[in-house]
């Protein structure tokens, strides 16, 4: 836990390093253990933003047991996905923060609390 997934219309090629990177990031900015963390990439030509298919952007769901700061959080993932994605127009980059409480996320078998 967290859990970070992340929809695009930008076709990649190196989704191994995204990932793996991703999970990094998460890590450090929330300060959660990395073995707890899972980061998908998913990638659609057929999304469109600001009407368009042709325009790059991400669609972003992230669910954790608290956020923290989550301001530097948002800023720092999107910073990243604007880098590594090559999304120039940050307003195509939308993040949903989704924070559960512990007693309705589990793993292992077992909830957090």
């Amino acid at each position: 836990m967290p859990y970070l997934t992340v929809y695009t219309n930008v076709d990649f090629n190196n989704s191994k390093e995204l990932v793996e990177d991703s999970a990094k990031l998460v890590s450090i900015v929330l300060g959660k253990p990395i073995n707890y963390i899972v980061t998908n990439f998913i990638y659609n030509p057929n999304m469109s933003f600001a009407g368009s298919c042709e325009v790059k952007g991400a669609l972003v769901d992230v669910l954790s047991i608290g956020f923290g700061n989550k301001d530097k959080f948002v800023a720092d993932l999107t910073d990243f996905l604007s880098q590594r994605l090559g999304i120039l127009d940050t307003s195509n980059i939308n993040i949903s923060l989704n924070d559960a409480p512990a007693s309705k996320v589990a793993s292992r078998g077992v909830t957090f609390g």
